[in-house]
C-alpha cells in the first residue's frame, strides 16, 4: 500500500532487492534517521526540474475579508465623529487603510464589531469603497439600530468582517474583487564535494575495508550534511566568484518563513516550567491556522527535553514514539489542532545554539528545484591528465521553492527560562 505521510511518495519501505533511483534517495536508503533528515525526507518529495538558476513562483492565501476600522464618521469628509444611536437605515463612514478597503465593494454585507465587547456587533450594507489615501473609507447603510450593547457601541467599533453580500431581483452583475498573487523567487546552488586518492592508496589493503568505498560513502553524506543546512539557513545572493563566473547560494526554509512565525520563548519573560505549556498551546494554534494536519518539527535534543518535561508536569498531552514512510523515527505530538511530528535533528542537537531550536514546516508546501540534468550525481575522473591517482565527486545544482511561508514557523529558545 502506498504511504503518503507527509506526502512522501512510495511504498514506505524498501522492498527485497529495490535499489535507489538517485543519489539523494541513496541518502534515505543509508541514514532515515541520520545527520541530513531534511535532505532525506525530501528525495521522496515533489521536485521539478528548472531551466534556469532563477526560479519563481507565486502564492496566494485565502482572504481573512476583514478590515481594521480607524474611525467612524458621520460625514464623507471624515470630520464629524459618530457618537451614538445609529438607527436602522442611517449612514455611516467607515475610516480604514486604502489597501483594506480594495476588499470591500458595493453590495458586500458586513458586520461591524468592537472586539472588547462582541455584544456590540451591527449589520451593515456597503453603498461606496472610496480609496483616498489616508482618508480611505466605505460608506454603509446600518440594517439594524446601534443599541445591541448597554456598554458600548459603534463609536467602539475597530473591525468590520465581510459575511455575505447583497443584491436585489434584477440587479446587474456588482463589480468584482480581486487579490493579487504574491511573487517570490530563489536560485539553484551549485554544491560539490569531492574525494581523491593516489594510485598507491588505491591497491593498498586496509584492515578497516575498502578505503575508496567508504570515502565515497562519507563524501556522500558530507555533500548532503552541507546541502541541509544551506537549505534550512540560507540566504538568496547572485554575484560574481572569484574566477569572473555568476555564482549564487538559495535561499533556505528560515528565510522564507513569515516573520509573525518566528518565535523565541525568552520574549515570554517566564521560566519554562510557568509559560511554556501555554506558549506551545498558543504556537500549535498559530501553526496549523493554515493548511495542513500534519507536521514534522526538526528540533534539537534541548527543545525536545523541553516539551518532554511540560507534558510530564502537566499530564495533559503526551508523546508518542513512531516510525513513519522509510523508517523514520518521530516522536508524535497529537494537539488539539493538528498532529506533530517532532524529529531530533542532530545538526542542530551537535551545536549548543541550535540545541533549543524547532525548525516546522508543512512539506507538501516545499518542492525540491533542481537545475536540470544538474540533481545530485556522481562524477568520476576529474583529475587532470597525466595525475598519479582518481579524483572525482558528488554535485548538486538545486535550491527550494517553499510555498506559503505563514504555514510553517521557527521556535528558538524551547524549554530554556526566560526569567
Amino acid at each position: 500500500m502506498a504511504l503518503t505521510h507527509w506526502g512522501m511518495r512510495g511504498t514506505g519501505d524498501w522492498v527485497t532487492d529495490q535499489r535507489p533511483q538517485n543519489w539523494r534517495e541513496t541518502i534515505l536508503y543509508l541514514e532515515p534517521n541520520g545527520s541530513a533528515p531534511l535532505t532525506a525526507i525530501l528525495s521522496k518529495l515533489k521536485k521539478e526540474p528548472t531551466d534556469d538558476p532563477q526560479f519563481n513562483w507565486w502564492s496566494k492565501m485565502t482572504p481573512t475579508q476583514n478590515a481594521t476600522i480607524t474611525g467612524v464618521y458621520t460625514d464623507a469628509g471624515l470630520s464629524s465623529a459618530y457618537t451614538s444611536g445609529g438607527e436602522a437605515g442611517d449612514t455611516l463612514y467607515i475610516k480604514m487603510s486604502e489597501s483594506d478597503v480594495r476588499s470591500f465593494r458595493i453590495g458586500h454585507q458586513v458586520l461591524l464589531r468592537d472586539a472588547s465587547d462582541l455584544d456590540v456587533d451591527v449589520n451593515v450594507k456597503v453603498t461606496a469603497a472610496v480609496k483616498n489615501g489616508a482618508s480611505s473609507y466605505i460608506k454603509v447603510t446600518l440594517l439594524e439600530d446601534d443599541d445591541n450593547s448597554a456598554s458600548h457601541d459603534l463609536s467602539d467599533a475597530d473591525t468590520a468582517l465581510i459575511i455575505g453580500n447583497i443584491n436585489e431581483e434584477g440587479s446587474d452583475a456588482p463589480t468584482s474583487v480581486l487579490y493579487d498573487p504574491v511573487k517570490h523567487y530563489n536560485y539553484t546552488q551549485i554544491f560539490r564535494t569531492t574525494l581523491e586518492h593516489t594510485g598507491t592508496a588505491i591497491k593498498t589493503r586496509l584492515r578497516t575495508g575498502d578505503q575508496v568505498k567508504e570515502a565515497k560513502r562519507e563524501a556522500l553524506l558530507l555533500h548532503a550534511i552541507e546541502m541541509e543546512k544551506a537549505f534550512i539557513f540560507g540566504v538568496p545572493t547572485e554575484g560574481t566568484g572569484s574566477g569572473g563566473k555568476p555564482e549564487r547560494t538559495t535561499g533556505g526554509i528560515k528565510h522564507f518563513i513569515d516573520s509573525t512565525r518566528k518565535l523565541d520563548f525568552l520574549d515570554e519573560g517566564k521560566t519554562w516550567a510557568n509559560g511554556g505549556l501555554d506558549w506551545m498551546d498558543n504556537v500549535t494554534e498559530l501553526l496549523f491556522k493554515y493548511q495542513g494536519s500534519t507536521k514534522i518539527g526538526l528540533c534539537g535534543s534541548g527543545a525536545l527535553v523541553g516539551i518532554n518535561k511540560i507534558a510530564r508536569a502537566n499530564g495533559t498531552f503526551q508523546l508518542s514514539p513512531a516510525t513513519r514512510a522509510y523508517g523514520i523515527r518521530v516522536v508524535e505530538w497529537v494537539t488539539a489542532f493538528g498532529s506533530l511530528d517532532l524529529k531530533v535533528h542532530p545538526l542542530f542537537s551537535q551545536e549548543p545554539t541550535l540545541s533549543h531550536t524547532i525548525l516546522i514546516v508543512d512539506l507538501s508546501n516545499i518542492i525540491y528545484r533542481y537545475l536540470k540534468g544538474r540533481d545530485t550525481k556522481y562524477q568520476p575522473k576529474l583529475q587532470d591528465n597525466g595525475i598519479d591517482g582518481e579524483k572525482s565527486g558528488f554535485l548538486t545544482e538545486a535550491g527550494l521553492e517553499l510555498h506559503f511561508p505563514l504555514t510553517h514557523m521557527w521556535l528558538d529558545n524551547v524549554g530554556v527560562d526566560g526569567a
